[in-house]
């Protein structure tokens, strides 16, 4: 009567513990085999591991994989716990097992598979061919399903160990005068606009960094050129802003070109300043208007070497802070255009929300050393903005 009771308080576990209750499930028959003669104990799924097969994941699709891993975690925790149910309480015939759980648990796995490859394909890098990781058999009683979470990414096409060689794109900071409160959310909104093509740009180089393309010109011709034209967009679109309220056009041509930092630098975002954040504020908010827009003022997190392995991920969670900058920023522009709340508007639905979200993302960047074998950084003090 143990055996019931021990696997019910498991299953009682919450949140992430409620994949650890599942993956626990078969594992709780196997630990009573004491008490059970033959095939009273429960055999677990034997998959082939993912992640370890994969080539170099270029960053803008590492999201995205890393989703499916997931997913194909979840999907053994789930066929165990039937096969747990199953040693318990056997039904159907000889076959039942391999037409009711390695029949479909084949079934998700190939949709699952195709998924990761198609994250590659759409961001132009080569289809990872993963057909033959879908089939699954049983392992021998008392084995535990080997799972994608405790297994190590391949080094793909970078030495173990070192700094991933991803370069990062060096943008001016467009200087630009007071702002007038009526072109305020317009200007703000391109600012946005700036640091996310700076991101889209960072994950490009950083998928080829992993997965190099084209020749000696690639990046300029490829990344470097399109950016600098998408600027000039965003920047005319500023100036014409500023026209529009019938103040003085500026001149923002000379900000459009970019240029490249050092491997493993970082990137000056549109609000001005640190590296990867994009979040000290600059000349965007005209002196003496009352409706002037702040900027969140987050800290820079301060990340150790960066194991080849974890490169793509970190570089996805960076580009995933400044795109958060931006947003909270494009919101602090329409609250000074357009007040809504009362004095702790600001910090409950803005600031309050960056920070769950950053803390997340940190999270993720910790994980991604985890995974790979590195010593988990402790980014827990980055995640709290101010404002400028």
């Amino acid at each position: 009567m143990t055996r019931p009771t021990r696997k019910n308080a498991v299953l009682k576990l919450g949140g992430v513990g409620a994949l650890a209750a599942l993956l626990l499930a078969g594992g709780l028959q196997l630990a009573s085999a004491g008490e059970n003669s033959g095939t009273g104990v429960a055999q677990t799924v034997n998959c082939p591991t993912v992640r370890d097969k994969l080539p170099a994941i270029p960053a803008a699709a590492a999201a995205n994989v890393e989703r499916e891993l997931v997913n194909l975690d979840e999907e053994i925790a789930r066929q165990n716990e039937r096969l747990a149910k199953q040693a318990a309480n056997p039904q159907g015939g000889p076959n039942f097992i391999n037409n009711a759980i390695l029949g479909p648990l084949k079934s998700k796995r190939v949709a699952v598979l195709d998924r990761i490859e198609i994250s590659f394909n759409r961001v132009g890098a080569p289809r990872p061919d993963l057909d033959s990781l879908a089939t699954c058999t049983l392992n021998a009683r008392g084995v535990a399903s080997a799972l994608n979470s405790s297994v190590k990414a391949t080094a793909g096409k970078a030495a173990a160990g070192t700094v991933a060689a991803a370069q990062t794109v060096n943008c001016p900071t467009p200087q630009i005068p007071a702002v007038p409160a009526q072109a305020a959310a317009n200007v703000q909104a391109e600012l946005a606009q700036l640091d996310k093509q700076i991101s889209e740009a960072n994950a490009r180089l950083a998928q080829q960094a992993a997965n190099p393309q084209g020749g000696a010109n690639f990046i300029r011709n490829a990344i470097l050129g399109p950016l600098a034209d998408k600027r000039k967009a965003a920047l005319d679109r500023i100036e014409i802003a500023f026209n529009r309220v019938g103040a003085t056009r500026p001149n923002l041509d000379s900000f459009a070109t970019c240029g490249l930092n050092a491997a493993g630098a970082g990137n000056a975002g549109n609000n001005g300043g640190a590296a990867n954040t994009g979040n000290a504020g600059n000349g965007n908010a005209g002196a003496g208007n009352a409706n002037r827009a702040q900027t969140v003022n987050c800290p820079t997190p301060q990340i150790p070497a960066v194991p080849a392995q974890a490169a793509a991920n970190v570089q996805a969670e960076l580009a995933q802070l400044d795109k958060q900058i931006s947003e909270a920023n494009a919101r602090l522009a329409q609250q000074a255009a357009n007040p809504q709340g009362g004095a702790n508007f600001i910090r409950n639905a803005i600031l309050g929300p960056l920070a769950d979200k950053r803390k997340a993302a940190l999270d993720r960047i910790e994980i991604a050393f985890n995974r790979v074998g590195a010593t988990r950084p402790n980014l827990d003090s980055f995640a709290t903005c101010g404002l400028n």
